[in-house]
């Protein structure tokens, strides 16, 4: 009895001991099943990764994925599967994070790439709206012949157009006047710029003023060096203030004066600047002025009748 417990416990002994290496084997197996559905995973998704890679690089794949059968020799069956088993298995964790790390990043550059092709195509329909807003412009201002078997095509029915102001009538009797007025001959049209200024010296006489003014216009553009040219400005300052126009003729004479200092109405142009400044009510401070600028400038070259013109506006505004 004692030896047939003795062989049982044996038995019972060598059981366990043979039952722990197929324990662990089935326990490594259904581990490796484990893990060969997460690789078969991993390849899928790489798979679909390099779909879309292929669609954004033209069929040229980026990443190689890096799987193949292991370099070492394969464990016989039986091996208990303890730290390496650990190991493959920390590596496949770790292919799975890049694996979703790349799949977000190529899913993010996909979006972009929507968005650009959104921004495209917005911008394509934008500019052919605006080159068929350009060709109907054209079209429209220069239809083309149609060629038509059929009668030809109505066109709209345009409005009326607006009956033109009528000219104003011309003043025969201001003509007549201008007609009046005799052209200059002899030594008053020694030149054409003596001619031109002397013409509208006598409009300016005739009290044609208008004329005037347009003829010693004409006269200083087309003779802006001639010697009767500080004549001719101070005559036409002198035309804007009989007819009612003191600003203008402030502004001539002060020209005349300071582009012209040497010019033979200089000093006239600054007395009747005082008169002009005088019809637009200007305060005595710049009449005044004026006097003082004609006498420090020229001084003793001013003519007797000058000087008196100049002393009696000093009197009048009280000039010190």
């Amino acid at each position: 009895m004692g030896m047939r417990k003795f062989v049982m416990l044996g038995a019972i002994a060598g059981g366990l001991v043979l039952a722990a290496p197929v324990d662990a084997q089935n326990s490594g197996q259904g581990q490796a099943m484990s893990l060969d559905a997460r690789v078969s995973q991993v390849e899928k998704r790489l798979n679909t990764v390099e779909r879309v890679i292929g669609r954004t690089t033209g069929g040229t794949p980026m990443v190689q994925p890096d799987i193949g059968p292991p370099d070492g020799a394969v464990s016989p069956a039986g091996t208990p599967a303890t730290a390496p088993l650990a190991d493959l298995q920390a590596r496949v964790a770790g292919v799975e994070g890049e694996v979703n790390g790349l799949t977000n990043r190529v899913e993010t550059a996909e979006h972009r790439l929507q968005l650009l092709e959104a921004d495209f195509a917005a911008y394509k329909k934008a500019t052919d709206a605006r080159l068929r807003a350009l060709e109907d412009g054209r079209a429209s201002a220069e239809p083309p012949a149609a060629v038509s078997d059929g009668p030809a095509p109505v066109r709209p029915t345009r409005p009326a157009a607006t009956t033109p102001k009528p000219a104003p009538a011309v003043d025969s009797g201001r003509a007549d006047r201008v007609a009046a007025v005799p052209k200059p001959t002899g030594a008053d049209a020694a030149d054409k710029g003596t001619y031109a200024y002397n013409y509208g010296y006598r409009l300016w006489k005739a009290g044609l003023y208008p004329e005037a003014e347009t003829q010693l216009d004409k006269y200083a553009t087309r003779f802006p060096k001639h010697r009767l040219v500080s004549r001719a400005q101070n005559v036409l300052g002198l035309i804007y203030l009989d007819d009612g126009k003191p600003k203008e003729a402030a502004e001539i004479f002060y020209a005349n004066y300071s582009k012209l200092p040497d010019g033979e109405r200089a000093p006239d142009s600054l007395l009747n600047l005082a008169r002009a400044l005088t019809a637009l009510k200007r305060p005595a401070t710049d009449i005044c002025q004026v006097y003082k600028e004609l006498g420090d400038v020229y001084g003793d070259k001013l003519t007797p009748a000058q000087r008196a013109d100049a002393d009696k506006g000093r009197a009048t505004y009280k000039c010190k």
